[in-house]
């Protein structure tokens, strides 16, 4: 089969929503694929919650805004208190952030799943090439008159974020002209945060998903397919991947339950190539991944992708990072080389992102051909300077 046909099959669901029935029953779809193929196939279930993206910065917000308000309206002796209760609302957000596999919201938790096909302990060098197949619930942060600008959105919701720690600790040195002006000014930010996030959650939906990430696991599929007939295009010691992760979409949560679980089994020459939103646009590959925390892409996957795009008459570029991470992310915070590929225009968009409008007929079905060929001639460079 092809990636194409993978997609019709994914995009029959009316969502793959993080932690949900649909994704559990794609999760099924993946897993009879790859064992029709001829795999043997693993599936892991881990509980995560079914939002980050809305509900981690509204928890955040309320936490900070409370911490603010007492500190403008009352201060005194508990003043130290709401000091270090904001560093630990900000501690939360930095930590969600970095990649790391730490839990950071109270949130009910759900079930949800990676499958991925089995190691082959025999060989002594991996390549893991990812997708997640969930999809984000669309809201008012995505459309299209406001997704260009959401990295102003953020670089602002971070700066009132860190006004409240700042002046809470000004009013602790009795500075209270500055601390009320930079507290006002903090809680204005915030609150407005807070508003924009719960409007986001409250009245977002679900999308198909056709582009985030059907496209990157329809295409991880017919490479699962390629390898399985084509093994002697590889080298006998590289043990060939295929993870198909769940809840990428509540910030990265399978992707990081992988690796907490399977880190013992990976080298650290262990390479991750991850798969996402490649339906519209040029291949982009990105040079590395995290916005406050920036984490560079593996050297020698760089380096393969560099290469390649002297060959292929302008259909690939580079771009430094996204405003939010993939799976890539985890993987280099967890000391692995990790590179993501996405489908960009040539002003970073990428196509129908978090929107309604990411169904199937919104896909470019030729460069999804395209890219087919692409990774194949890429992981068969990968594995050959890896062996």
């Amino acid at each position: 089969m092809k990636s194409i046909d993978y997609l019709k099959e994914l995009t029959k669901f009316e969502h793959r929503g993080s932690a949900t029935k649909n994704e559990r029953q794609a999760a099924e779809y993946i897993l009879q694929e790859l064992k029709k193929m001829g795999y043997k196939v693993e599936k892991q279930t881990f509980k995560t919650t079914r939002d980050n993206l809305y509900m981690l910065p509204l928890q955040v917000g309320v936490l900070l805004f409370i911490c603010g308000f007492f500190s403008q309206m009352y201060g005194g002796p508990l003043e130290i208190a709401a000091f270090l209760l904001s560093l630990f609302a900000i501690g939360l957000l930095l930590l969600e952030i970095s990649g790391k596999p730490v839990e950071t919201s109270i949130m009910p938790k759900f079930l949800s799943q990676n499958v991925f096909t089995s190691f082959d302990e025999s060989r002594s060098k991996r390549i893991i090439v990812s997708a997640h197949y969930d999809t984000q619930r669309g809201s008012l942060m995505f459309h299209p008159k406001i997704v260009d600008k959401l990295s102003v959105i953020y670089n602002i919701s971070y700066i009132g974020f860190g006004l409240i720690p700042i002046g809470i600790l000004l009013n602790i040195f009795n500075l209270d002209v500055i601390a009320s002006v930079i507290l006002y000014i903090g809680l204005i930010i915030v609150f407005a945060n807070i508003i924009f996030m719960a409007v986001c959650e409250v009245t977002g939906r679900y999308t198909q998903g056709a582009n985030d990430n059907g496209t990157g696991t329809a295409l991880t599929l017919a490479l699962a397919n390629y390898y399985i007939n084509h093994k002697d295009k590889f080298p006998d010691d590289v043990d060939m991947v295929f993870l198909f992760t769940g809840s990428e979409e509540t910030g990265e949560r399978g992707m990081k339950n992988f690796i907490k679980k399977y880190r013992k089994k990976l080298t650290l020459d262990t390479k991750f190539i991850i798969l996402d939103n490649l339906g519209t646009g040029k291949i982009t590959y990105l040079e590395g991944e995290g916005m406050i925390f920036y984490k560079r892409a593996g050297k020698m996957l760089l380096d393969i992708a560099e290469e390649m795009v002297k060959g292929h008459d302008g259909k690939i570029q580079k771009m430094k990072n996204l405003l939010l991470p993939t799976d890539a992310l985890p993987a280099i915070a967890a000391g692995f080389d990790a590179i993501a590929f996405l489908g960009k225009d040539e002003n970073g968009r990428l196509g129908n992102y978090h929107w309604h409008t990411d169904t199937i007929e919104n896909v470019d079905t030729e460069l999804l051909s395209y890219e087919e060929e692409f990774f194949k001639e890429y992981l068969v460079k990968v594995a050959q300077r890896l062996n």
